[in-house]
């Protein structure tokens, strides 16, 4: 009589996924469906309406799937609303999932298998932004995922430039002892990506497509729009996250903002009011003028970014607003 083995099935972690909605009917269906078909089934998933008039109950209840759990509260933002799935989630681990993007199929298994395979507490992974209408596709970063690895405090300089929160699984209990939670604002997950750099040692990178982050033709969204105020906001959390900035990491981060912060705004330059570009060229001066020191020329891309940053450091208003005017007619014709 052969003895019959049998194979104990080991259950993987609860992970929680954290899905804020504000005025989201048409986007959520899709988001949730890229739930359903994920290939980790061990998901607590937290839809939660944030305070706008017209709610995604229905859609929800319309799923019947008995791992999504809905939440009605009044409008607080973004932040804190990633704040209130930290606090009421039912899994050891938490990702954060935004009401218009997708999920890859495997994303949850690639990432849970390196955290419990290394032991690490936060995992983050690649995200590909998609136009949603012509199927183009481009990786946020790629360059910092190459190959599977473990992200540490003593080579951890470029990893700040993936300023992301919705790529990467955390473990719960971190974020909590650590004090990492998101701030009221915009761009509030520049000063969480910073305070989770700077307050956890062994981050995992690895290879593998995580995250669709959707890019609509008619995008309104607080983060893609390029008005004044949302300048300020992005500069707001640029001051706000210097303190976590480690020494040797801040001449990369000048240069970060130049060929990304403030060239986003830079490209839109001759579409501003003489007053919006005055304003601009004030508040970036500001920002220059406190850090000069850090300032590295040779680390800026291109031969206008490195002009219009001479401006700031010269406090030369008028050949900061005579460049930043051309780089805009150049990058709208296609030369940059």
């Amino acid at each position: 009589m052969f003895k019959r083995l049998f194979k104990k099935k080991v259950t993987k972690p609860l992970i929680s996924v954290l899905v804020p909605c504000y005025n989201s009917r048409k986007t959520l269906p899709a988001t949730l469906q890229s739930l359903q078909k994920s290939h980790y089934k061990n998901l607590d998933v937290m839809i939660v309406d944030d305070g706008h008039e017209v709610k995604v109950k229905d859609i929800v209840e319309s799923f019947k799937d008995k791992r999504f759990r809905y939440f009605d509260k009044q409008n607080e933002g973004l932040g804190l609303t990633r704040n209130f799935g930290i606090q009421n989630a039912l899994g050891e681990y938490i990702f954060f999932l935004d009401s218009d993007d997708l999920i890859y199929p495997d994303a949850f298994t690639h990432l849970m298998d390196y955290a419990l395979e290394h032991q690490l507490d936060v995992v983050s992974g690649v995200t590909v932004r998609k136009d949603f209408e012509t199927g183009e596709e481009s990786e946020w970063f790629r360059s910092l995922y190459k190959i599977k690895s473990i992200n540490t405090f003593e080579n951890r300089l470029t990893q700040f430039d993936d300023t992301l929160s919705t790529n990467k699984l955390y473990k719960i209990d971190v974020l909590k002892q650590n004090n990492i939670y998101f701030e009221t604002g915009l761009y509030e997950d520049k000063l969480f990506t910073a305070k989770l750099y700077s307050k956890v040692d062994r981050i995992g990178l690895i290879d593998e497509r995580i995250y669709v982050w959707l890019i609509y033709g008619n995008q309104t969204s607080i983060t893609t729009t390029k008005s004044l105020n949302n300048f300020k906001g992005r500069m707001t959390a640029i001051n706000n996250l210097w303190q976590y900035i480690p020494e040797l990491r801040k001449a990369y981060q000048i240069a970060f903002y130049m060929n990304h912060d403030l060239l986003i705004y830079l490209r839109e330059f001759q579409f501003y009011t003489e007053e919006e570009k005055e304003e601009i060229y004030q508040i970036a001066n500001e920002f220059i003028q406190k850090h000069k020191k850090y300032v590295y020329n040779r680390l800026v891309t291109n031969n206008y970014n490195r002009a219009c940053l001479d401006a700031l450091c010269d406090n030369d208003k008028n050949k900061f607003i005579y460049t930043a005017n051309i780089l805009s007619k150049v990058f709208y014709k296609g030369n940059i």
